[in-house]
């Protein structure tokens, strides 16, 4: 397995290394440490004023600092990984990055949910955004953990809340688990949520029909499937829940947020009609307002080129 891993010196970027070492991956995973220097945005005027050799000063003295960051996290990192290496990029974060990953062949882009309010950022809404939109494969956003919350479990054990709508891309997101060396400290909640047309009572109609009965039923068998496909890769501590809700990234948010969950994990696309998880509603969202970090799911052959 292959990570690029997005330093920008941000909290979120450093939590985003907690969660690197948090998660385990296989023994042969190898990590690119990336830093990004973006243009720093003059006008015309105000480029010719400022003289060749300080330019030349101050890209120095960015490239050092991203050299610095980029040193203490293959410092963190070295002990865990087969390979840890860093790179400097120049140019756009989310290009740069997006363009590393396909060159790399790699299998996950991991970034901050927020980053540094400076020239070299990678806020969610711009460039993380668009990294989850175009990336070749899939993309690990990290949240901070907020150390004021009471969590229910101890801090060595890992819960993983898996949004399962039966699609293509959930299944994925459910095989990406059982390429994972997971322990038996490791909990998976598959989670299927129905979307419910709550308007004008339409939602007591809709329970009622024999079609909808059907498609509870079909969705459990789903669900069953997928729980039976992660217990045979060996996982002893995976839980399913079916759902029924008005607003399905609301219902995955709250139960992740009560289930004190320490990863989302959902398809990059979903099934069309109600019951959907597309990546321009309900996973742009879950990486905005999760309590935790979210995981993006992608094959490289379904990826947005």
């Amino acid at each position: 397995m292959k990570i690029i891993y997005a330093v920008d010196g941000s909290p979120h970027a450093e939590a985003a290394a907690e969660l690197l070492k948090k998660i385990p991956f296989p023994a042969n995973t190898e990590v690119i440490a990336a830093s990004v220097l973006e243009e720093i945005p003059l006008s015309a005027r105000a480029a010719e004023r400022v003289a060749p050799h300080v330019r030349e000063e101050i890209h120095q003295e960015r490239t050092d600092n991203a050299n610095a960051l980029l040193a203490t996290a293959c410092d963190q990192l070295g002990d865990q990984f087969a390979s840890v290496r860093k790179t400097i990029l120049c140019g756009n974060p989310a290009h740069e990055l997006t363009t590393l990953a396909e060159s790399e062949g790699a299998d996950v882009v991991l970034i901050g949910a927020r980053g540094l309010n400076v020239l070299e950022r990678f806020l969610l809404g711009s460039t993380s955004e668009k990294i989850l939109h175009h990336a070749p494969c899939s993309v690990l956003v990290a949240h901070l953990v907020d150390d004021s919350r009471e969590t229910t479990h101890p801090p060595d054990r890992l819960r993983i809340l898996v949004a399962y709508d039966g699609s293509p891309a959930s299944d994925e997101a459910v095989d990406s688990l059982t390429r994972l060396p997971l322990t038996d400290s490791t909990e998976i909640l598959l989670l299927r949520v129905h979307t419910m047309v709550t308007a004008f009572r339409q939602d007591i109609k809709q329970c009622l029909s024999e079609s909808w009965r059907q498609e509870e039923l079909l969705a459990r068998e789903a669900l069953d499937a997928a729980a039976n496909r992660l217990e045979a890769a060996g996982f002893r501590q995976v839980t399913t829940r079916m759902q029924d809700a008005g607003d399905a990234t609301t219902k995955i948010l709250n139960v992740a947020k009560g289930w004190d969950a320490d990863l989302i994990l959902a398809g990059n696309t979903g099934k069309s009609g109600l019951d959907r998880f597309l990546l321009g509603s309900v996973c742009k969202r879950l990486t905005r307002h999760a309590p935790c970090s979210v995981w993006v799911a992608r094959t490289k052959q379904t990826a947005d080129s």
